[in-house]
C-alpha cells in the first residue's frame, strides 16, 4: 500500500503531468489572443496563403504576418508573433514561422513549421522543428498507458506501464501479477490519473525537432527530442529533456509504445506495443514487439517478442529471444542464438526464466520451458541445443559433453557449475567493469553485484545440495534434481562445491569487516555470532556447512588470500588469451594493447581492501 500511495504522489508530479496541466490551463487563453486586422489578412493572402473562414484564426496582440508563406489554415489555429531563428538539421539557421503547410485545429507557440502536408490538432511548443513532415495530426484523447504482455504469448501476463514507470515498480508488479487487491488498486490509480490528465490534441514539446518523417499521429513527442528521418510514428509516447535527450533517426518506425529518455532508435529498427527504459539503443533493423527493454540495453539486428528484457543486456547480432521473463538481465545473446519455442503443432504457452548475466552462445538453441531464474551468470557454450528444464547452479556453464560414453541419452549436455566464478573471473571482472561504464547514473553497482542478497542464496542453495549427494561417478537430473537436463562428473562437483566454498566465504568475511568497520567493539566477537547479529534474511542461515575460523583476525587474513586469488584468477585468464592469441597472430602483441585502466582497477580493489583489513588489525591491537 505503501508502494502505491508513493506512486500516486509520483505520477502528479513527472513532467508529463506538469506539460499536460499547462495544456488545460493553456498561456493561450482567450484574452491573450485576438482576430485578425483586416490588413492582416491581405498582407497573408498576399503571401499565398489561403483561409475558408480568417475570423477563426486568432493571433497574439504583436504578431505580424510575414514569417507565414503558401500556407492553408482550417479550422480555429492560434498564432503566436514569429522572432528569431532556429538551427535545422545540418546546422543552417532558418527563422521561424510557416512555411508551404496545411494546419488545422492547432496552437503554435514561436516555432518552424515547413512543408507539413497536415498539421492537425496539435500542440506545438517554442522553439520546436516541424520539417518536411507528411501527416503530423491527431484524433481524439492520447493514450498514456500501455498494457504489455510479456512471457508467455498466451496475453496472461499483462503489465500495465506508465511513461516514466522504472525498473524497481516493474518487478514489484511483476511479483504481485495475481496479487488481486494490488492490481485493482494500482489500476485505479493509474486510470485516475490518465483522466486528471486526459489531453485531446497531439503534443509536440519545446526544443523538439522532426525532420523529414512519413507520418506523426496521435502521439506525444517530448522537449528537445530528435526525430529525423523516421517513417512512421503512431500512438505513442516519446519522452526527452534539453539534459536526456532522445533520437530517433532513419526509416524507424514506432508504434503504440513508450520511449523514455536518452534512448536511441535507428537504422529501420521497428518498435511496437513495447516500453523502452532510459538510456537503451535499438538499432540496425532490430525488430522489437510487446516487450518490456529496460535501462541502458543495447539490440540490434535482433528480434525481441513478448519478453521483459531486464538492464544492460546486449543482443548486437542476428538473434533471437521469445517469451522471456529477464528482469535482471545484464545478460548476452550471440550471433545465431534461437532463445524461443518452436509452437508447432501447439499453443505458444512456453517460456524461460533467464538469471542475471546468462550469456547464450553462438548458434545455441534453447528449448522452452526453461527456468534458470537461479543460476546467475550461467553460461551456454556455442552451438549447445538445451532440452526443457529448471537449471539452479550459479556460474555454471553448459557445454556439449559425452554422454553415450557413460551410457546416458544423447540429449544430455555437460553442466560445470561454479566455472564462471573458478575458471572465468576475468570475463565476469569484464562483464562488471562495463556494466558499471554503461549503467552510469542510471543503474546501482548493488543492482548487478556478484554478491548480492540472491546471488548469495542461489550459491548456498547449491551449495548445500551438492553436498547431500551419494557419491558416484557420473550424475543426472534424476539424482540432483538441480543439474536440470544435464549430466555431472564427480571430479566436477569437487570442483564446484570448493568454488562455492570460496564465494560464500569471500561474502561472509567480507561482511563480518563491514560489521567491524561500523563497530569496532564486535571485534572481540566471534565471526559466527557477528553474522548473526546482522540485519537481512540471508544472516539468519546459519551456513552450517560453511566452517568459520574463531576469531575475527583470522577471517581477514583468509578473506585477504581469497581476494588475492580472485585477482591472480583474473589476470590468469588474461594471460590465457594472450598466450593463445600470440600462437595464432604474429602480430597480436602489437594489435591487442594492454588495458592498463581494467588492471589497475582490478588491482586497486584488492589494495584498498587490504588496507581496510590493516586499519581494523591495527585498531584492534591499540585497543587491545
Amino acid at each position: 500500500m505503501q508502494r502505491l500511495l508513493k506512486l500516486k504522489k509520483f505520477l502528479r508530479n513527472t513532467n508529463l503531468s506538469v506539460f499536460s496541466e499547462n495544456l488545460r490551463n493553456p498561456k493561450h487563453a482567450e484574452e491573450r489572443f485576438r482576430p485578425l486586422t483586416s490588413a492582416e489578412i491581405e498582407s497573408l493572402e498576399k503571401n499565398g496563403n489561403r483561409c475558408d473562414d480568417w475570423t477563426k484564426i486568432r493571433v497574439e496582440g504583436n504578431f505580424t504576418p510575414e514569417r507565414i508563406y503558401r500556407s492553408v489554415f482550417i479550422g480555429s489555429v492560434y498564432l503566436p508573433a514569429f522572432f528569431g531563428t532556429l538551427l535545422l538539421p545540418g546546422d543552417v539557421s532558418f527563422p521561424t514561422g510557416i512555411y508551404d503547410s496545411i494546419l488545422h485545429n492547432c496552437v503554435v507557440e514561436n516555432a518552424l513549421v515547413y512543408r507539413v502536408s497536415m498539421l492537425s490538432n496539435v500542440f506545438v511548443s517554442r522553439f520546436a522543428i516541424l520539417q518536411n513532415v507528411g501527416t503530423l495530426v491527431s484524433s481524439g484523447k492520447l493514450q498514456f498507458l500501455k498494457s504489455i504482455s510479456v512471457g508467455n504469448e498466451c496475453g496472461t501476463r499483462n503489465l500495465i506501464v506508465y511513461p516514466d514507470t522504472n525498473q524497481n515498480f516493474l518487478e514489484h508488479q511483476l511479483d504481485n501479477l495475481f496479487a488481486t487487491d494490488f492490481q485493482n488498486q494500482y489500476e485505479a490509480i493509474l486510470n485516475e490519473w490518465q483522466n486528471e490528465i486526459k489531453i485531446h490534441s497531439g503534443f509536440i514539446g519545446p526544443g523538439a525537432v522532426l525532420s523529414n518523417i512519413g507520418v506523426v499521429r496521435n502521439s506525444w513527442i517530448g522537449p528537445h527530442a530528435r526525430i529525423v528521418g523516421a517513417s512512421k510514428i503512431r500512438g505513442s509516447i516519446v519522452l526527452s529533456s534539453l539534459e536526456e535527450t532522445t533520437g530517433i533517426y532513419d526509416s524507424v518506425i514506432l508504434e503504440n509504445s513508450i520511449v523514455q529518455e536518452s534512448c536511441m532508435i535507428h537504422s529501420a529498427a521497428q518498435v511496437k506495443n513495447s516500453l523502452v527504459l532510459k538510456k537503451t539503443k535499438i538499432g540496425k533493423m532490430a525488430l522489437v514487439s510487446s516487450s518490456i527493454v529496460s535501462n541502458c540495453c543495447h539490440i540490434e539486428e535482433a528480434e525481441v517478442t513478448s519478453s521483459f528484457v531486464g538492464p544492460l543486456t546486449q543482443l548486437h547480432h542476428h538473434s533471437l529471444l521469445i517469451a522471456a521473463l529477464w528482469p535482471k538481465g545484464c545478460g548476452n545473446i550471440g550471433y545465431g542464438a534461437n532463445v524461443g519455442s518452436n509452437h508447432t503443432g501447439r499453443k505458444p504457452d512456453q517460456e524461460i526464466h533467464p538469471g542475471i548475466g546468462t550469456f547464450f552462445g553462438l548458434g545455441v538453441n534453447v528449448k522452452f520451458p526453461a527456468n534458470f531464474k537461479n543460476s546467475p551468470f550461467l553460461l551456454i557454450a556455442s552451438g549447445v541445443t538445451t532440452s526443457p528444464q529448471r537449471l539452479e547452479l550459479p556460474f555454471a556453464l553448459i557445454r556439449p559433453g559425452n554422454p553415450e560414453k557413460y551410457g546416458l541419452s544423447k540429449d544430455l549436455n555437460e553442466v560445470v557449475p561454479g566455472f564462471g566464478y573458478g575458471k572465468n573471473a576475468f570475463a565476469l571482472e569484464r562483464n562488471l567493469q562495463k556494466y558499471a561504464q554503461r549503467g552510469k547514473n542510471i543503474i546501482s553497482s548493488a543492482f548487478y553485484s556478484l554478491f548480492s542478497v540472491s546471488n548469495v542464496r542461489a550459491v548456498y542453495n547449491a551449495f548445500v545440495k551438492l553436498q547431500e549427494v551419494t557419491v558416484q561417478e557420473i550424475y543426472t537430473g534424476k539424482d540432483l534434481n538441480i543439474l536440470g537436463s544435464n549430466y555431472m562428473r564427480e571430479p566436477v562437483r569437487q570442483f564446484a562445491l570448493q568454488v562455492y566454498r570460496n564465494f560464500l566465504e569471500r561474502f561472509l568475511f567480507e561482511s563480518v569487516l563491514t560489521a567491524v568497520e561500523s563497530d569496532s567493539s564486535m571485534i572481540l566477537l566471534s565471526p559466527k555470532e557477528i553474522l548473526r547479529s546482522l540485519p537481512g534474511e540471508v544472516f539468519k542461515e546459519r551456513f552450517s556447512n560453511i566452517e568459520l575460523p574463531a576469531t575475527v583476525p583470522e577471517v581477514l587474513k583468509r578473506l585477504r588470500s581469497l581476494s588475492k586469488q580472485w585477482v591472480e584468477n583474473v589476470l590468469a585468464g588474461d594471460a590465457r588469451d594472450k598466450e593463445r592469441g600470440q600462437a595464432i597472430f604474429d602480430d597480436y602483441q602489437q594489435v591487442h594493447p594492454e588495458d592498463k585502466a581494467f588492471y589497475e582497477l582490478v588491482k586497486g580493489q584488492h589494495e584498498q581492501l587490504i588496507r581496510r583489513i590493516q586499519t581494523v588489525l591495527k585498531d584492534s591491537r591499540e585497543e587491545a
